[in-house]
């Protein structure tokens, strides 16, 4: 039986014209598969295209003590074609399927993992090829603060996911003549794990760190947000048993042009978030700051505050909840991640 769970179905006809109404049983059984939720795993993603038959899905789990030992991509200029995991147990390797189309590209790399190396971030690019949304370059990112790639071609739509406090478990995504979206399954060290920050990396002094957390059985229930050409400062309301409780004011206290208020309804929760990471201007120039920030639900979309200009980021997740955020700030929010907790 193989150990590694991989799911694809190569075809001949583009993708968006397949229209499957009655897929082979065995595509059935696999498609569950990729679609069942995971105990303990948080999916984080989908970037590229979002949706496929369940012929375009794609999926790879690392099984119970094996860790992932290489990752084979084949790769063109400016597109992924595949990707094969090879992973390794008590010195046995496992060799799934390749997700991907079976026409390659020019170049076939591989990254090599130690033995005490996980992958802990991956970044990306999106371009269109063919009319279909697909990947178009591919890094990732290790333990040992090594970069592989980018492999492919970097175009102007690009993702970066970096983590802690969570290994990485598997690979999904959807696929046909090749990788058109990808997304990760993250498992927790422990009951909450850090995903981010988008913004600025030097933390510089200890008052710089902000750190918001839903306390246990807490709702959300507003986000009151300072902001003008960038993000001023960010405050949080939580809801429990009917009581209101405020989190101190995180940023600066001199303010932007306005400041708007999303209020939760009691059965909503945030699931997506995306921005812009840019650099302050006027009198106090030069600063990588938060220019943008949106927040989506699992009922509408909010946003964008402040000033959309820089360089995007987003971040969707699935299979987890929601637990808070934290960064970086001084007199502006310099920086923003997000708290996530696997629901099962």
């Amino acid at each position: 039986m193989m150990l590694l769970k991989f799911y694809l179905a190569l075809f001949d006809t583009e993708i968006e014209a397949l229209n499957l109404q009655q897929p082979y049983s065995e595509l059935k059984k696999l498609d569950s598969k990729v679609n069942s939720k995971v105990a303990g795993f948080i999916r984080i993603g989908t970037w590229g295209r979002q949706s496929g038959g369940p012929q375009n899905n794609w999926s790879f789990e690392l099984e119970s003590d094996h860790r992932l030992q290489k990752i084979t991509i084949d790769h063109g200029d400016d597109v992924i074609y595949s990707l094969m995991f090879t992973s390794q147990h008590e010195g046995v390797l496992h060799i799934p399927s390749k997700a991907g189309g079976c026409a390659g590209g020019q170049t076939v790399s591989e990254v090599m993992l130690d033995s005490d190396e996980e992958i802990v971030g991956i970044k990306g690019s999106i371009s269109t090829r063919d009319g279909l949304t697909i990947i178009s370059s591919l890094s990732f990112e290790t333990s040992k603060k090594r970069a592989h790639g980018p492999f492919g071609e970097e175009s102007t739509s690009v993702f970066s996911i970096p983590w802690d406090k969570g290994s990485l478990v598997g690979f999904y995504g959807i696929a046909g003549h090749y990788i058109d979206g990808i997304g990760v399954h993250v498992k927790p060290h422990e009951k909450i794990m850090r995903v981010g920050t988008w913004g600025r990396s030097d933390p510089g002094l200890t008052r710089n760190v902000w750190s918001f957390q839903l306390e246990e059985n807490h709702h959300l229930q507003k986000i009151t947000i300072d902001h003008g050409d960038l993000i001023y400062s960010l405050m949080f309301s939580t809801q429990y048993k009917g009581l209101i409780n405020t989190s101190n004011r995180f940023g600066g206290w001199n303010g932007g042009d306005k400041v708007s208020e999303v209020a939760f309804d009691w059965n909503e929760e945030i699931i997506a978030i995306s921005g812009t990471v840019a650099v302050s201007r006027g009198d106090d120039i030069g600063h990588t700051i938060i220019a943008s920030i949106s927040f989506v639900t699992n009922k509408k979309r909010y946003g964008p505050y402040g000033n959309v200009r820089g360089n995007p980021f987003t971040l969707p997740w699935d299979d987890g909840s929601f637990a808070g955020f934290y960064g970086l700030c001084g007199w502006y929010i310099d920086s923003i991640g997000v708290y996530l907790k696997a629901t099962k």
